[in-house]
C-alpha cells in the first residue's frame, strides 16, 4: 500500500478560525502577569459543516406553509439525506425528486403566490446556480428564479407537493454554510503543470465528491486543452473516501493498474492535490481493488503557477523601464527602440532572458530582447490588443476587429493563426493566457454590443504549439465593460472595468467558477497587472502614476510610468 503526504505548502482553501480565550474566574484561575513570552501552534480541529434542524409538515398547513416548510427541510436535507424534505411530497413525487440535480441560490426573501388550484408559484432574485457536477454559474443582475409547485390533498386531507423541479433552492446564507469551493486538478498535455477547475460540493462527504468528480474528468469546455493520468474506466470500488486519523483512503478499480510508472505518479499528484482542499486530510493512500497501488517514480514539479517575482516592466517617456523599489531603470537595449511609439509591454517567465514584447503604435508587435539584441518585428495588424506571453514563450495578440482567430508568435518570428471561430465579427478588448498555458481569457464585445468575458481551453500540439481555442464558457456575468485583464491566482482573474456591482471603474476579482468581488480602484486608473495574489496587483493611471496594493488601500510607488507588466 502506497502513501504520500500532502505538503502544507500545497494545501488549498485556507480556513479562517476564530480563537476564543476563556477566562476562568471565581478563584479558579487568573491571567499571568509575568514570565517569558512563548509561541504557540495549536492543533485546531477542522471546521464542521453547519447543521440545520427541520420539522415535517404541520397539521392543517396551507399550501404556502407547505412550500415554506419544504424549503427549510431541503436546506437541512444534506444532513438527513432529505428524509424530512420528502415528507412534504406526495408518494410519487418523493420517489422521483432528485435533490442533488442542481442548486439554485437566491439572495432575498422569496415571494410565494397561491393559484386557484392550490398550486404555489415562487419568484425571487437569482444569485447563482450549481449543477449536479458542482459547476457554479454566477447569475446576471436581473436574473430571477421562478419555480412552480403543484399541490394536492392526501388521504387525510392535508396539502402535499405533487409536482416540482429537481434540485434544491437555497438562500445565499444557507448555500455558503452547506457548500464549499474546491478545485479538481488535471494536467497540461505535456504533463508539466496542474490545471485547476473549480467545483462546489456539500461539505458533508466532500472528499468522496472530489475524487468521484476527478475520475469523471474535466468539464467539456476544458477537456480539449488538458489531460489526466486517470485510465479510462477507473472508478471507486466503494463510492466513499474514508478519512481516519488524517489519512484518506481511496480504493480505485483495477482499471487504474493499467497506468505505467510515470502515469501512476501523476495520478497520485492529481488525487492528493485535489484532496488538499479537505482540512482534515494529511495523507493519501490509494489502493486498486484492495491491492497495493505501487508508485515507482516521482512526479515532476507540477506547479501550476510558474511565476517568478522581480521588477515591474513599464513605459516611461517612450522607454522601457524596470520599476523596483520606487526607482525606474531603463531596460538594456531600450535605446534600440528609440523613436517608436511604445505601449503595452508583456513579459514571459524565463527570468533574466524572459521573452519581452511591446506594441509600437497600434499596428506593430515588436520584440524587445532583454539582453540588448536588435528588436524584431513579430506581427502586424490593425489596432492590435495588448499582448500576453505564455510559459512556452508564445506572445498572443489579435486585431481588435476579430476575424475568428488569435495570433501567437515566438521571439524568433514563428507565427501561427490560432482558430477561435466564436470570436468572429466581435471586437476584442483584452486577452490573457493563464500561467499553466491551458486557458485563455478574452474580454470582447459581441455583434449585439454586449461586453462578455469568456474562458476557453488552449489546444496545443505535444510540443506546445497552439492550434485552436475550444468552445468558451462565460464568466463575470455582471461585467459591463473591461479594459484590461490579469491573472492573480490560478483560478482568479482581475478585470479592470465597470459592472452592475460598480458603475465606476474598479478591479473585479472574477473567481472562475465562483462569485465576483469588487475592489475600488484609484482615480484615473487606466491599466493593471498582477503577479501572485491580490496583493501583487499594480495599477497605473493615465497620468503615469503606479500604485501597489497596500492592505485595503493603494500605495503610490512611482510617478512617471504607464502600462505596468508582470510575467504573463
Amino acid at each position: 500500500m502506497s502513501r504520500q503526504r500532502i505538503s502544507p505548502a500545497r494545501r488549498r482553501g485556507a480556513v479562517a478560525v476564530l480563537l476564543a480565550v476563556v477566562l476562568l474566574v471565581a478563584g479558579c484561575a487568573s491571567l499571568p502577569r509575568s514570565g517569558p513570552v512563548t509561541a504557540s501552534d495549536p492543533d485546531l480541529p477542522a471546521p464542521q459543516p453547519v447543521g440545520f434542524l427541520a420539522r415535517g409538515p404541520q397539521p392543517g398547513a396551507s399550501p404556502e406553509e407547505i412550500v415554506e416548510g419544504f424549503l427549510a427541510a431541503s436546506a437541512a436535507g444534506y444532513s438527513d439525506d432529505f428524509v424530512v424534505a420528502r415528507t412534504f411530497l406526495t408518494g410519487a413525487a418523493a420517489d422521483t425528486w432528485q435533490p442533488l440535480a442542481q442548486v439554485r441560490v437566491y439572495d432575498e426573501e422569496p415571494e410565494l403566490t397561491r393559484g386557484d388550484d392550490g398550486g404555489v408559484h415562487l419568484s425571487v432574485g437569482a444569485a447563482a446556480s450549481v449543477d449536479g457536477a458542482g459547476r457554479y454559474t454566477e447569475a446576471s443582475e436581473d436574473a430571477t428564479i421562478d419555480a412552480d409547485f403543484t399541490l394536492a390533498r392526501n388521504a387525510q386531507g392535508e396539502w402535499r407537493i405533487a409536482g416540482l423541479d429537481d434540485g434544491v433552492l437555497l438562500s445565499a446564507a444557507n448555500f455558503s454554510s452547506i457548500y464549499t469551493e474546491s478545485a479538481l486538478y488535471f494536467l497540461t498535455p505535456d504533463r508539466q503543470a496542474l490545471v485547476p477547475e473549480t467545483r462546489w460540493f456539500p461539505q458533508e462527504n466532500l472528499a468522496t465528491s472530489l475524487v468521484s468528480a476527478l475520475l469523471e474528468g474535466p468539464s467539456p469546455w476544458l477537456e480539449p486543452g488538458v489531460a489526466t493520468a486517470v485510465p479510462v474506466g477507473t472508478r471507486m470500488v466503494v463510492e466513499s473516501v474514508t478519512v481516519t486519523d488524517g489519512v484518506a483512503r481511496v480504493d480505485l478499480s483495477a482499471d487504474s493498474l493499467s497506468a505505467d510508472g510515470r502515469e501512476r505518479a501523476l495520478l497520485y499528484a492529481q488525487v492528493q492535490t485535489t484532496l488538499g482542499a479537505v482540512a482534515e486530510i494529511q495523507d493519501v493512500e490509494i489502493t486498486a481493488a484492495g491491492a497495493p497501488f505501487e508508485v515507482s517514480q516521482t512526479a515532476p514539479d507540477l506547479s501550476s503557477y510558474p511565476y517568478t517575482s522581480g521588477a515591474t516592466l513599464a513605459v516611461s517617456e517612450g522607454t522601457l523601464v524596470d520599476v523596483s523599489g520606487g526607482e525606474a531603470t531603463p531596460r538594456p537595449g531600450s535605446d534600440l527602440l528609440s523613436g517608436m511609439d511604445l505601449h503595452d509591454p508583456a513579459v514571459g517567465y524565463e527570468g533574466q532572458t524572459a521573452t519581452t514584447a511591446v506594441l509600437d503604435g497600434n499596428d506593430r508587435l515588436i520584440s524587445a530582447p532583454p539582453n540588448g539584441d536588435q528588436p524584431i518585428m513579430l506581427a502586424e495588424g490593425t489596432n492590435l490588443v495588448a499582448p500576453s506571453v505564455d510559459r512556452f514563450g508564445w506572445v498572443w495578440t489579435t486585431p481588435t476587429q476579430n476575424e475568428g482567430s488569435l495570433l501567437a508568435v515566438l521571439a524568433n518570428g514563428d507565427l501561427v493563426d490560432v482558430a477561435a471561430s466564436w470570436l468572429e465579427g466581435g471586437q476584442v478588448r483584452a486577452v490573457r493566457v493563464s500561467r499553466d498555458g491551458a486557458r485563455m481569457a478574452v474580454a470582447w464585445v459581441e455583434n449585439n454590443g454586449d461586453l462578455v468575458l469568456d474562458l476557453a481551453s488552449v489546444v496545443r500540439t505535444p510540443n506546445g504549439v497552439p492550434q485552436h481555442l475550444g468552445e468558451p464558457v462565460r464568466v463575470g456575468e455582471n461585467l459591463s465593460d473591461v479594459t484590461d485583464l490579469a491573472w492573480t491566482e490560478e483560478n482568479t482573474l482581475a478585470a479592470l472595468g465597470t459592472s452592475s456591482l460598480s458603475p465606476e471603474p474598479a478591479v473585479h476579482l472574477v473567481h472562475l467558477g465562483g462569485p465576483t468581488e469588487v475592489i475600488p480602484a484609484v482615480e484615473g486608473v487606466a491599466s493593471l497587472t498582477a503577479g501572485r495574489g491580490e496583493r501583487s496587483l499594480v495599477l497605473a493611471t493615465a497620468g503615469g502614476q503606479l500604485y501597489e496594493r497596500n492592505g485595503p488601500a493603494w500605495r503610490l510607488v512611482h510617478s512617471g510610468a504607464t502600462d505596468p507588466a508582470l510575467p504573463g
